[in-house]
């Protein structure tokens, strides 16, 4: 089972508890340490003073030193009752000009006997009695005389005091540790609570919104720059869905709308023709006549479903290099029988060749529903000019009428779904064959651009980048 809170404010809480006890444990070991060495100094210190008290006063002459003893006693007054000392010759023994020891007799290690016969001071921690549990500080000091060592003068002092400090210190840092911990982890509490509280009102601002209330923002409830941040990025992303849920509505009552047109004719056309007598010249015309509403039904749900596969990220292309003059001569028959029927001429002018990665079908859809676009809105006698061309290590598509033109207004709404707001531009077509270029351009990572003048004509641009052409021949040689 596993102990991880299940909320952030837990979490949050647990992380500081654990950071407050881990900085709580760093600074009493820290302070532990540092007491303990304060505390050694101190008694060190005292019995380095000590000793140069007695090496001063061995260091005179004999005669004037009546009772070494009773010197120390008067001058260091009742601190000499808490310390051990003794005097010995350079041999370790007992100096004759002390009385015998009152306590326990100070131990001479062979590694203090040594340091003291080259001059240097010795501390080491000791037990008094040996093998008891009563610990004592230990110096061990040679008086130097021209140049050798005369006595050896050892101090010795309890450190029942210091460890009664340490212990103090210890049981007094363990008592208070719970008590601090305990106090850290509710203050924790209360502040993650207090700086998750407008996280929670987010929540059930947000909660309260609903696809029939998208409209709706989430209210900045707090002056942080991060939750002011969450905020904004939460409300932007609310005003993508609702321009997303827009747009799904406009399309599905615009797709509605378009499909609902063809297949009233096709009823008229059908009950006409069941509830009359036609001739077969008659008959022939009505079904031609639901050919034809059967065939813009056709092409108005494979643009849909082309437009939906692409936008849906759906559409598995193997884009491979591709000839857009070839492309270009291939759409040039379709083109030209269709502005011969309008009345118009229709120029095709395509280079040797130009390559860009993409798919064949698709870039051939791409300027078919441009140049037919074209035709569609130019009237009788006027020129529809297709071009290619290469300019700035691109290939440029230019499709050129002498229409009517489009107003700025219409521009900006060109390009999508349905869009007729320019009654110069209506027509017969389903309303999709300038979104379908735009989408099969953006899956090309190219551009498409219009400019387009009211009364002299338009001009569609498609921008695409172009690639070396493959080592292969292609199929037009």
């Amino acid at each position: 089972m596993s102990l991880r809170p299940k909320t952030l404010r837990g979490r949050l809480t647990l992380w500081y508890t654990g950071v407050l006890t881990s900085l709580l444990a760093l600074l009493g070991a820290a302070s532990f340490i540092l007491l303990a060495h304060g505390l050694q100094n101190t008694v060190d210190d005292s019995l380095n003073s000590l000793a140069h008290a007695i090496a001063d006063s061995v260091g005179q002459p004999p005669s004037r030193v009546p009772d070494i003893e009773d010197s120390l006693q008067s001058l260091l007054g009742p601190e000499l009752a808490e310390r051990f000392f003794q005097l010995l010759d350079p041999f370790g023994r007992l100096d004759p000009r002390l009385a015998p020891p009152k306590r326990s007799q100070l131990p001479l290690s062979a590694a203090a006997r040594s340091n003291a016969v080259r001059g240097r001071p010795t501390f080491e921690t000791i037990a008094l009695p040996a093998g008891s549990n009563r610990a004592f500080r230990l110096l061990t000091m040679p008086v130097m005389r021209n140049g050798a060592t005369a006595n050896i003068v050892q101090v010795a002092m309890s450190l029942e005091t210091v460890e009664g400090a340490r212990s103090s210190f210890a049981f007094i840092l363990l008592g208070l540790s719970p008590v601090i911990l305990a106090v850290g982890a509710l203050g924790g509490w209360f502040l993650a609570r207090h700086a998750l509280a407008p996280v929670d009102a987010i929540v059930e601002a947000a909660r309260k919104i609903e696809a029939e209330q998208l409209s709706q923002r989430i209210p900045t409830f707090s002056k942080d720059a991060e939750l002011s941040r969450l905020t904004a990025v939460l409300n932007d992303m609310l005003e993508r869905i609702e321009a997303s849920f827009a747009a799904v509505r406009r399309f599905s009552a615009d797709a509605a709308h378009e499909l609902r047109t063809p297949l009233t004719i096709l009823k008229g056309e059908i009950e006409v023709a069941l509830g009359s007598s036609l001739s077969f010249e008659s008959a022939r015309q009505a079904l031609q006549s639901c050919l034809e509403e059967v065939d813009r039904l056709n092409s108005l749900v494979e643009d849909l479903l082309l437009m939906a596969r692409i936008e849906s990220n759906a559409l598995s292309l193997a884009l491979r290099p591709v000839n857009l003059a070839q492309i270009t001569e291939d759409v040039a028959p379709a083109l030209m029988e269709l502005a011969s029927r309008a009345g118009n001429i229709c120029k095709i002018n395509a280079p040797a060749s130009l390559w860009v990665n993409g798919s064949e079908s698709l870039l051939f859809r791409l300027v078919f529903n441009l140049g037919e676009n074209a035709i569609k809105y130019t009237p009788a006698d006027g020129l529809i000019e297709v071009s290619l061309r290469q300019c700035a290590g691109a290939a440029v598509w230019e499709v050129k009428d002498t229409g009517p033109g489009i107003t700025s207004q219409a521009q900006e709404h060109l390009f999508e779904r349905f869009y007729r707001g320019d009654p110069a531009r209506e027509g017969g077509g389903t309303g999709l064959g300038l979104a379908v270029v735009r989408s099969i351009v953006q899956l090309h990572h190219g551009r498409v651009e219009v400019s387009s003048a009211v009364g002299v004509g338009s001009c569609f641009r498609v921008v695409l980048p172009l690639v070396p052409a493959p080592d292969a021949p292609d199929r037009e040689n």
